[in-house]
């Protein structure tokens, strides 16, 4: 039994001294025969007879000791550390109220220019890109106007989304590029809602569209709309004159006993100024005239930050017959041509608006002002037989030419357009005023486009023929114009306009890193 134990126990302690000092034999019989020198160590000493530390072997347990110290050391200062410091809290995002609301005068100045154009489509992409592309631009406490610059994101910055369609502004860019207009303005407006799409100036320096401007014969659609009020006859109602249709004074003022014939619809698609003339002095009169303007918009401000329309004093019957043919005495801004788009859809007078949402740094929508509420101006009917007399205008009117191919095709296919022409010699800036209003397609209008140019003595493309090319980037592809092509513009906001919080979202909302309880619209 005992000769057993030994066998299966633990091996005895001498045989445990021999096997340590053979293996330190053999450790320094490698080291002699390697010439006394490995990686950390170097030959024995011969009074000692043990091997000593190279360099790197002292610098490597230096390195080991310092290390372990700083570890002990680290380790002892986060114990310290989480035994006295409090447990954190949750980050306060909506413990604050976001800014009830913000003042309209410094929503007021927007990207119409190329340069800040360029800056706020940089910027569009960073926050959604997956949503339709429209122009973003920031607003600090220290600016009056919201800005872009390529230099950063300031972090305490409001975020202003404008409801201008990126790839369409730069579509209308273009189209004004390619007409070499120097001093023009061109709006893109969705007349259900107005809803600018885009806006555009090319010298706003120099030629404001903030500004009133002559109206020209702009103004005999509301001509034609009270003469539609007031006549028993309504769109069969007549005049005759002589000569020259646009030319006018004191004689041609009278109605005369012969000469050429004209109706309604065919005076307003000629712009016949003596036609107009002559029934705003005998069947209008200034005061119908005046309340008709008042009625439309046209002696107030149209959007905040834009001049109201102004009429200049009437003095005598030629006074009057000017001002109801458009040849003088009323002054208006593009977005009050704009704003009457909305009377010709379904006649009531929306005003326009081009802010989507404000956003602050925690990612909640803010407040914006009010807009004033739809007001009916024409009766549904009124307002369409005065769009389908407008039709004329591109069909066989001022604007034929430019809504028909040298071919005589039309531009836009099947899609109508109802339209009104205006060029006039003014003054303040000096120049031609060349105007053109359009609605398409006229039975169930989707889009308004508004274009005004300040011609010299060169200029290369008329108002109706821009107008022309931009609605034909929106109703025509590679192969076809259909109504349906403007719904990439005009179509649903998505929760821009339909107000939901975050816990009824299936993904939450992620913009620039915080979530937002809100999309609301202004």
């Amino acid at each position: 039994m005992r000769s057993e134990r030994r066998r299966t126990g633990s091996p005895p302690l001498a045989l445990v001294f021999v096997l340590f000092g053979r293996r330190r034999r053999l450790r320094r019989a490698s080291l002699s025969r390697s010439g006394g020198r490995s990686f950390l160590f170097q030959g024995g000493n011969r009074r000692r007879g043990g091997p000593r530390l190279t360099a790197f072997g002292r610098l490597a347990i230096v390195c080991a000791l310092a290390g372990g110290v700083s570890l002990v050391w680290g380790a002892g200062a986060a114990f310290r550390a989480w035994r006295t410091s409090a447990p954190a809290a949750l980050p306060a995002v909506s413990s604050a109220p976001p800014r009830a609301s913000l003042e309209a005068g410094r929503l007021v100045d927007l990207p119409r220019t190329r340069e800040r154009f360029e800056f706020a489509r940089a910027h569009a992409s960073e926050f959604d890109p997956h949503a339709n592309p429209r122009l973003v631009e920031w607003l600090t406490v220290e600016d009056e106007v919201p800005r872009a610059e390529p230099d950063g994101w300031p972090e305490d910055a409001l975020r202003i989304e404008y409801s201008l369609d990126e790839t369409l502004t730069a579509d209308v860019f273009e189209v004004l590029r390619r007409g070499r207009v120097k001093r023009g303005h061109a709006i893109v407006i969705d007349p259900r809602t107005a809803r600018l799409l885009a806006y555009v100036s090319t010298d706003p320096e120099a030629f404001p569209a903030e500004r009133a401007y002559p109206a020209a014969s702009i103004v005999k659609v509301l001509s034609a709309a009270a003469l539609l009020e007031e006549e028993a006859r309504g769109a069969d109602m007549s005049c005759i004159y002589r000569g020259n249709k646009y030319r006018l004074n004191r004689r041609r003022l009278d109605r005369p006993r012969s000469g050429r014939e004209s109706g309604l619809e065919e005076a307003l698609a000629t712009s016949n100024n003596q036609c107009f003339s002559q029934w705003a002095v005998y069947t209008l009169g200034e005061d119908r005239l005046r309340s008709t303007f008042e009625r439309f918009g046209w002696l107030a401000s149209p959007a905040p930050g834009h001049e109201a329309g102004r009429i200049e004093q009437v003095e005598s019957r030629l006074d009057l017959g000017r001002l109801g043919s458009g040849l003088d005495g009323l002054r208006v801004t593009p977005l009050h041509v704009a704003a009457l788009t909305t009377v010709l859809n379904d006649g009531a007078l929306r005003e326009p608006w081009w802010v989507d949402r404000v956003v602050d740094p925690a990612g909640r929508s803010v407040t914006l002002p009010a807009r004033a509420a739809p007001r009916e101006v024409l009766p549904v009917a009124r307002a369409k037989a005065l769009r389908e007399m407008l039709v004329s205008t591109t069909t066989r009117g001022t604007a034929k030419s430019a809504f028909r191919t040298r071919r005589g095709r039309p531009v836009l296919g099947d899609v109508q357009v109802a339209g009104k022409t205006g060029n006039l010699t003014g003054r303040d800036p000096y120049g031609r005023y060349e105007w053109f209003v359009g609605l398409a397609p006229a039975d169930d209008p989707k889009i308004g486009v508004v274009v005004l140019q300040l011609q010299s003595n060169l200029w290369w493309k008329k108002s109706s023929e821009l107008a022309a090319n931009i609605l034909r980037e929106i109703f025509c592809d590679r192969k076809t114009c259909e109504a349906r092509h403007a719904d990439r513009f005009t179509g649903d906001l998505g929760p821009v306009a339909d107000p939901r919080r975050i816990s009824e979202l299936d993904t939450p909302i992620q913009i620039a890193g915080v979530r937002d309880d809100t999309t609301a619209t202004p």
